[in-house]
């Protein structure tokens, strides 16, 4: 595995990345409640209140605990966006009627659950306020995206993976 040391000042740079979206690791088969309040502990109270539109799988999310996480998923998470398609898009709003045909539903069948890796998208507000967290957790991105993002370290070019992890500080210890 190649790990990659992002310097803290080069936080910038990853914004476009979070929004083209990068490869997380998790545990699947849970509710995303349960991922974004349990397993990234990001309190209930700012998930309520500032997490205000997601998309699982390119479908909004209205339920939390019914929204079963997969291996392989995509996941966007946004602040309020403005306008008729943000009210139409926010989670629980007064136009989420507008949409029933695309809001996300659980698909029939269980998933077991695992270690897996999903895609997370982060937009807007969220970007400057989750990105650091997910940084410091650990982020993976190919290497062709992260050479882009960092021309001037010329030994990512040869990096053996095609998947890079990233992290910003101290990367946890693989027990943790």
């Amino acid at each position: 595995m190649t790990v990659f040391h992002a310097p803290a000042e080069t936080l910038p740079r990853f914004r476009t990345l979070f929004q083209q979206g990068v490869g997380v690791s998790i545990q699947t088969g849970t509710s995303l409640e349960d991922l974004l309040c349990c397993q990234w502990q990001i309190s209930r109270d700012y998930v309520m209140g500032r997490i205000s539109t997601l998309f699982l799988d390119s479908k909004p999310v209205d339920d939390l605990p019914s929204a079963v996480v997969h291996d392989g998923a995509t996941l966007a998470l946004s602040g309020a966006m403005p306008g008729l398609i943000g009210a139409t898009m926010r989670r629980g709003g007064v136009l989420a009627s507008f949409r029933t045909g695309i809001t996300y539903c659980e698909p029939s069948g269980s998933d077991k659950g695992g270690r897996g890796r999903i895609t997370l998208k982060l937009f807007n507000l969220l970007i400057d306020e989750l990105g650091p967290q997910f940084l410091a957790r650990g982020i993976w991105v190919s290497r062709s995206r992260l050479v882009e993002l960092f021309p001037e370290h010329p030994t990512l070019k040869d990096a053996p993976e095609n998947d890079i992890e990233i992290y910003m500080g101290i990367p946890p210890s693989p027990a943790g």
